[in-house]
């Protein structure tokens, strides 16, 4: 399944309320819908290949789903990666897109230096090359880094793309449409 930015629609992707321990939380259902609608704009914007694109959509509906609370939980990347291979969700994504998809998860609540760090440090011959990783991993964390408007708390100099900082006010638009 390769996707294209122009031709996915976000608001129709199917995301399952059983994914998520708390689908109705800030960091439920409605929070990944807007923050798909935020990867698609900044995929679009950005021209990203629809090999790559795809690894961002999984990424984005994945990307919480290892929550246990709304505070602090560094650790919930990995469980959500984890929570995608015990659910079966990821059987018959590619290889790279899986690799890629997986990385952004687990690495889109820690520093970008750290996930910088780690990039470089996987095994030549078991995953994409590092940069294709850090480009989906970023515009990950831009997408969801715009959606902490429902939250007070989106600092724009943390957005990595300028077509993100961009964004800002849409994000705040968006919310108040999809709260």
């Amino acid at each position: 399944m390769s996707l294209h930015p122009a031709g996915f629609d976000p608001l129709v992707y199917p995301l399952s309320p059983s994914w998520f321990e708390r689908p109705h939380s800030i960091h439920g259902i409605s929070h990944t819908r807007r923050v798909l609608i935020h990867a698609r704009a900044i995929a679009e914007a950005r021209d990203l290949d629809p090999d790559w694109f795809e690894s961002v959509v999984l990424a984005v509906a994945w990307h919480d789903i290892g929550r246990t609370h709304d505070g602090r939980e560094p650790e919930h990347g990995a469980n959500s990666v984890a929570k995608v291979q015990r659910l079966g969700l990821a059987q018959g994504v590619g290889t790279h897109v899986l690799a890629r998809t997986f990385f952004a998860m687990e690495h889109h609540s820690i520093s970008d230096h750290v996930a910088v760090e780690r990039a470089a440090d996987l095994e030549p011959d078991h995953r994409p090359e590092p940069g294709t990783m850090l480009r989906v991993l970023w515009l990950l964390k831009d997408a969801d880094g715009l959606d902490r408007v429902r939250i007070d708390d989106l600092d724009p100099a943390q957005l990595r793309y300028q077509e993100s900082v961009s964004m800002v006010a849409r994000a705040q638009r968006l919310l108040k449409e999809m709260p």
